[in-house]
């Protein structure tokens, strides 16, 4: 972070007739966090919102596991199947289990 980005930025905003302020075009879709202090500023602060079913997603260990399938997807990536081998497989399979039983 420069000396700039440390200072920030300024300016002067009206809170409209219908109680909003426009933080222009930039910001639009951004989440914030609003903090209103006991003198009565405000603090608005970015945020990334997290839906509450999707919270478990971030929790470690759960973040762990898909970093884990995310290798695994990228080490072994799709591949045509042949149909005509798949079903001789299972057929071949089939016969073995109905002989072992």
């Amino acid at each position: 972070m420069n000396a700039k980005e440390a200072e920030g930025t300024m300016s002067i905003k009206i809170v409209g007739k219908s109680g909003q302020i426009s933080l222009g075009k930039a910001l639009a879709g951004t989440g914030f966090l609003v903090e209103e202090l006991p003198g009565g500023d405000i603090v608005l602060k970015r945020a990334a919102i997290i839906p509450i079913n999707e919270r478990w997603l971030h929790e470690p260990a759960v973040r762990e596991k898909l970093a884990q399938a995310d290798a695994w997807m990228r080490a072994n990536p799709p591949a045509e199947t042949s149909l005509e081998e798949l079903e001789a497989a299972q057929r071949a399979d089939a016969r073995k289990h109905k002989h072992s039983a």
